[in-house]
């Protein structure tokens, strides 16, 4: 008898722990959506955070937005467009572990512009080619093709290239110059077939390299024969003398410059620096038979730059 009584308890058991498997409460849906109401396009932020099930746990959410368009998850933003005010009625369903679903609604009301015959503004955008940067006279096309109007459309585009000047077109091209690298700040405004509008901007950077000289001057010069000032008895203890005049006239400076200093470096460790083309003259010593001097002229100009020329000046004795 106890045998039989201890198996009538446990089928009991399993009888009622078996039911209880099958039992399923149904989850709680339940949204929060921040803002409730605003002008198109209206965006909405949309939390499901506060659903729950109360013996399980919920799998899947499924937002339906009214608008023929849904999604999926916890948290969710959707943007609602409507050329009319309209109130959108948003379901949230969500499903269980065990396959049940709970949905609840919350409505969504968007002001279209201007109210029930509204209309909304356009969005205006353009491209640049062949790039927003370059050497000055820099020619740039404007492309507002991407500019768009969701409830009718654009009938005017008006640029301003922010150097005074103006135009209009969906697409054009412009030519900006400057006299020192610059910024341009190019402003679109497109108007809608209801008269709105709206403006978007960008900056178009005009280099100009800085006004580097490339033009300079010419260094040329000529020597006379070297002409003996004093002939030593005594080489190579005592040297010799030799005179040499140097004339520099024949250098020349860049069209529309001048030059403004000579350097004379005799090659003999002296040098000397002047500031006309008049000729000058040096004395050399040598106790050899024979010596050569290398002589250097370098000329600068009014620009700043310099040019020079060497020659070989030989004294014998």
């Amino acid at each position: 008898m106890r045998r039989r009584g201890f198996k009538a308890v446990m089928l009991l058991v399993v009888v009622a722990v078996a039911g209880c498997s099958i039992l399923n409460s149904p989850p709680v849906a339940r949204i929060a959506a921040v803002p409730l109401s605003g002008s198109s396009p209206l965006s909405v932020s949309f939390d499901a955070g506060g659903s729950y099930d109360p013996d399980g746990s919920i799998m899947a959410y499924r937002w339906d937005f009214g608008d023929g368009t849904t999604g999926s998850g916890v948290t969710t933003d959707h943007t609602f467009i409507s050329a009319s005010t309209r109130i959108y009625t948003v379901v949230l369903t969500v499903t269980d572990d065990d396959g049940a679903t709970s949905s609840c609604e919350q409505s969504i009301e968007v002001i279209g512009t201007g109210g029930g015959a509204g209309n909304n503004p356009p969005s205006a955008r353009f491209t640049v080619t062949p790039k927003s940067y370059g050497d000055s006279p820099l020619t740039v096309t404007f492309d507002a093709s991407l500019s768009t109007d969701v409830d009718g459309r654009i009938v005017a585009y008006a640029w301003d290239f922010g150097d005074g000047t103006t135009g209009s077109g969906k697409i054009l091209s412009h030519t900006f110059t400057a006299a020192a690298t610059a910024d341009f700040t190019v402003t679109l405004t497109v108007t809608d077939d209801r008269g709105a509008s709206a403006s978007t901007s960008a900056v178009i950077t005009v280099l100009v390299p800085p006004n580097v000289p490339t033009d300079g001057p010419t260094a040329a010069f000529t020597a006379s024969d070297p002409v003996t000032v004093f002939a030593s008895p005594d080489l190579p203890s005592v040297p010799s003398l030799f005179s040499v005049t140097f004339d520099p006239a024949d250098s020349t400076p860049a069209p529309g410059h001048s030059i403004k200093t000579y350097i004379w470096d005799f090659g003999d460790g002296e040098s000397v620096t002047m500031g006309s083309d008049s000729p000058v003259t040096h004395t050399y010593a040598s106790g050899a038979p024979s010596h050569t001097f290398v002589v250097t002229l370098t000329v600068i100009d009014d620009q700043g730059l310099t040019d020079s020329v060497a020659r070989n000046v030989t004294v014998r004795n």
